[in-house]
Formats: C-alpha cells, sequence, structure tokens
C-alpha cells in the first residue's frame, strides 16, 4: 500500500465522524416556526358549541320542517272516518296536523289537514263534516272535503258561499270507492284529485296561512318528522246518521244531561262555529313564515320544571274507545294507539306518530235525538301540550281567522317540528277525567 493510500484510509473514520457531527449540526441549527400569537384586541368565545346546526332556509308553515322553497298552496282538510270499520284509514302519515274530534254516537271523527305534502297517496276513508268540523277547517283557511253532512253544515256552507268539495252532492274524479269495504266505510281520494278538482272549479290555490313557532332545530330536537262519508244514496241536504245505540244515547246524556230541540240547533251552531270576539293574533303568510325557521330557543317554560309525560292515555267519551300515545325517546315522537293497539296508516302498515299532542277541553252540546252535536270553538279552556316527552300545562285559544293555539303562562308555546294532533275532549264532567298520564289519573 502507498503512502498516499495509509493516508487516505487513516483519515476516512476521521472525515465521516466529522461529516455526521457536522450534519447533526446543521439539523439541530435549523430554527423552530414562528410561534402565531393571538392579538390581544381580538375576543376569544367563552362558550364554543359543541355541535352547529344550520337552521332551514324555509319551513312549511304548518309543521315547521324544512321545505325547498316557500310554498303558500291552500291547506286541504279532509273529514276522516274514524269509525272501527274505517281502521286502518289511510293517509294520515301525510298530514301536517290531524284535529279529532266527538261525534255522534260517542265515537270520534278525525280532520286530517294536508298542506306540505304534495303526492297522490291513497286518502281517507271520507265521512261527513258538521259544523264544528267546517270552523276547524276555516281556522287554516283550508279547503273543506267531505262526503255529505247535516243540515245545518249545509246551511253553512251554502249560505256563506265556501269553498269546499262534496262527493254527496258533486260526485266527480276526486273520489273513488274501494270494493274491498263496504259502504260508507269506503270512499277515497288523494291530494293531487282534489287540488286538480279545486282548480277546475276556479277555487283559491293560495291563501294567507297561520303561522305557527317552532322550536329551534338541535341535536336534540326534531330529530324526526312526526307522521302522517255517508252512503252515496244520501240526499244533498239532509244525512242519515243510522240508529243510535244505547252506549250513544247514553253518551249524548253525559255531555249535556238532555236533549236539546232541533228547532234551534242551526242558529246555536252557526254562533259557535262563527262569533268571535278577541283579535289578539294576528295572522302571518306563509310566504313570510318560510323565508326564515319561525323558530323560538326557549319552551315556555325551564326544563327542571316540565312533568314527565310517556304514557298518555285519553277517553273522549266511551269507556270502550280510548286513544293513546306512547314516547319514543329515540326518535322523538309519539306513537297513536287506539285501545291499546297501535294506530297503522293502511298504506304503508306503520303505525301514526306526532311530534306533538295537544288534548284541549272542549264544550260540547248535544242537538237533537239522533245525537249530533254542536262544540263552541271560540270558548278556549284548558289545555296540554306533550312533547319531547314532557307535559305543559296552559289553555287553547282561537281568535277570529285564526289558528287554534296553546298558549302557556300568557305566551304561545313553541312547537317542535312535525305532525302535531290536536284532541278536543269533552270537558263534563271534567276535563281532568278524561286523561291518564303515565298509569296515573291527571289533576
Amino acid at each position: 500500500m502507498s503512502s498516499i493510500s495509509k493516508k487516505f484510509h487513516w483519515c476516512m473514520p476521521i472525515l465521516i465522524a466529522t461529516t455526521l457531527t457536522a450534519c447533526q449540526s446543521d439539523e439541530a441549527a435549523v430554527p423552530a416556526p414562528p410561534s402565531v400569537s393571538v392579538p390581544e384586541s381580538t375576543p376569544q368565545p367563552e362558550n364554543v358549541p359543541k355541535e352547529t346546526v344550520q337552521q332551514p332556509a324555509y319551513t312549511a308553515p304548518l309543521t315547521g320542517l324544512e321545505v325547498k322553497q316557500p310554498d303558500t298552496s291552500r291547506p286541504i282538510a279532509v273529514m276522516i272516518n274514524n269509525a272501527p270499520a274505517a281502521r286502518p284509514q289511510s293517509g294520515l302519515s301525510q298530514a301536517d296536523m290531524v284535529y279529532e274530534v266527538l261525534a255522534e254516537g260517542g265515537i270520534t271523527r278525525l280532520v286530517a289537514v294536508y298542506q306540505s305534502y304534495h303526492g297522490d297517496v291513497t286518502i281517507g276513508p271520507v265521512r261527513s263534516i258538521r259544523p264544528y268540523l267546517i270552523g276547524i277547517g276555516d281556522s287554516l283557511h283550508a279547503l273543506l272535503v267531505h262526503a255529505g253532512g247535516s243540515t245545518d253544515a249545509y246551511a253553512i256552507l251554502q249560505g256563506g258561499g265556501r269553498e269546499h268539495l262534496d262527493e254527496i252532492t258533486n260526485a266527480s274524479a276526486p273520489f273513488w270507492r274501494d270494493s274491498s269495504r263496504k259502504a260508507p266505510h269506503n270512499l277515497y281520494t288523494n291530494e293531487v284529485k282534489l287540488r286538480e278538482a279545486a282548480a277546475k272549479k276556479g277555487y283559491e290555490e293560495t291563501v294567507t296561512i297561520p303561522a305557527f313557532p317552532f322550536l329551534a332545530a338541535s341535536s336534540e330536537d326534531n330529530r324526526a318528522t312526526g307522521s302522517n262519508s255517508e252512503s252515496a244514496d244520501a240526499p244533498a241536504t239532509r244525512e242519515t246518521s243510522g240508529t243510535v245505540t244505547t252506549d250513544a244515547t247514553e253518551a249524548a246524556a253525559t255531555i249535556s244531561g238532555h236533549k236539546a230541540s232541533s228547532q234551534t240547533s242551526s242558529a246555536n251552531t252557526t254562533a259557535t262555529t262563527t262569533a268571535s270576539t278577541s283579535t289578539d293574533h294576528a295572522s302571518t303568510s306563509a310566504t313570510e313564515s318560510s323565508n326564515s325557521s319561525s323558530s323560538a330557543s326557549e319552551p315556555a317554560e325551564s326544563e327542571t320544571s316540565l312533568e314527565k309525560a310517556n304514557k298518555i292515555e285519553l277517553r273522549f267519551l266511551l269507556q270502550s274507545y280510548k286513544v293513546g300515545y306512547i314516547y319514543n325517546a329515540t326518535t322523538g315522537l309519539y306513537t297513536r294507539q287506539i285501545n291499546g293497539k297501535d294506530h297503522i296508516d293502511l298504506n304503508n302498515k306503520k303505525p301514526l306518530t306526532a311530534a306533538n299532542v295537544i288534548v284541549l277541553e272542549g264544550s260540547y252540546r248535544v242537538l237533537d235525538d239522533i245525537g249530533r252535536l254542536s262544540l263552541n270553538l271560540n270558548a278556549g279552556g284548558k289545555a296540554l301540550l306533550f312533547q319531547q316527552g314532557k307535559v305543559v300545562r296552559g289553555e287553547w285559544k282561537h281568535s277570529k281567522d285564526d289558528a287554534i293555539r296553546f298558549y302557556s303562562e300568557g305566551k304561545e308555546v313553541p312547537l317542535v317540528a312535525g305532525t302535531t294532533y290536536y284532541n278536543i275532549v269533552p270537558n263534563t264532567p271534567s276535563f281532568n277525567d278524561h286523561l291518564t298520564i303515565d298509569g296515573e289519573k291527571w289533576d
């Protein structure tokens, strides 16, 4: 080995070590990125929410649920048969609101209101109309849909020039009968056919719709949406209701203690459905309500002050006819029941559900020997609102040209977005007598 090679061989370890040391020194010398400080003048939020829920740009006026664009379509109020032979009904899952009231014989009738739904699912069975059912439809500026009606109801419809679709007086394309059921429990329609028929008659297609306040959407609130005729031979000016059973006679006696003369029924019924002395709540247009969520972030009472209500049982009149609502904490909805069994929609075979259940005391009065009733829709009175597994005590009010509304401590209470069921039970012998909450009689 030459002397140069020996020197190079001897210097290699030193050269490598020196190079590694230099590299390590260069890496350590790289300056750390400068820290970014927040200017003292920039305020920091004290409470950062865990989750931000974007509120919908437009909401349906009667449900508070999100819609793609403002919709001022006129509500349609369909009289739905609720006799045992008419169940299960069809199309209640698509209703924005459902009102349940007493009819003759202690059974109830439903008024299903459709505004945000636009489709062709079957709705029915369709049944007859009464003056107070007209009043419920009028409160929402709705098109009335029915099959026949009482003499007093026809007097109001014809005398007041109300727009309505009646299968008895002008049977047409909107209605059909299902041969699988016996009349009068087999008359059906759908929303598309009804709107087409109304347009042909030149009826109003858009109206000013009463707006309701709704709770703002959050991770816990509004977790899901609430769901949702007489014989064809009956004469146009009269309706045959059949024979009143013993239960019906006893029911009529329970309401009033005596039978009223049919000669005075027309005037009294008209007065109770049209008279109004207060205007404490103005209606707003659906367009205005759709431009915002129409929401209120706080309920009428603090959550700690509200009483739990997971199981509601209502007895309208007859002991053998009970309506129930069972709260589902997972969906945030109440499942509707009749006589302890789920109330099913025949179209989808699923139980009916509600985001809000409102129970109101109603002043019913018997009008005649057949058991026809009147209901004062302007009287107001006690009411309970059930939502999110709790109950709010309050009262209901109804002003002229406005919807029936629920108040607590003088303020209208926001609803949970979804379907609302209104149940108007008799105030006799007392309002509380018709209610059982979580297995206990209400007091």
